[in-house]
């Protein structure tokens, strides 16, 4: 039996990348509430992490995504949703990446503003609804995935 597990291969890689961009959003998101709740340096950076982890999982996602096009052509489900899919997952990576730089803003900024590491509360609040919305483009992103390969939900 173990024997069998190395006996095969992902042909496309597209189905295994995609859940990183959403398991790191989302749990980006959770370090940014914790930031934006205690204005701990480490939960900017965790957050920060998290963003880079997810931005490069989507990366991946979005060049995987092509041969899995390709392979998927003329199956009803993706022809309907593959470019809206392909659209929002690009601006999802967009999204990640405007994240990143914010936090990294908001903390440079933060250090300059006051003597100690923390960040004011008001950018911190914003840093956390950004997050939040790149967090809710990968899911939707990711929704739309699961319409093409699941169907529509009656």
């Amino acid at each position: 039996m173990f024997e069998q597990l190395g006996d095969f291969t992902i042909p496309l890689w597209h189905p295994v990348v995609v859940h990183f961009p959403v398991a790191l959003s989302i749990t980006a998101v959770l370090a940014a509430a914790l930031w934006l709740a205690r204005n701990k340096l480490r939960w900017w950076r965790m957050t920060l992490i998290l963003q880079v982890g997810a931005l490069a999982g989507a990366i991946a996602a979005l060049r995987t995504g092509e041969a899995m096009e390709e392979q998927s052509e003329g199956m009803a489900m993706v022809d309907q949703f593959v470019e809206l899919h392909e659209t929002m997952g690009e601006r999802a990576a967009w999204a990640l990446w405007l994240s990143i730089f914010i936090l990294i803003g908001m903390r440079w900024a933060g250090l300059r503003e006051t003597a100690h590491a923390g960040v004011r509360l008001r950018w911190r609040l914003i840093a956390f609804v950004v997050v939040l919305l790149a967090a809710l483009l990968v899911g939707l992103t990711g929704h739309i995935g699961g319409l093409m390969t699941w169907g529509v939900p009656v």
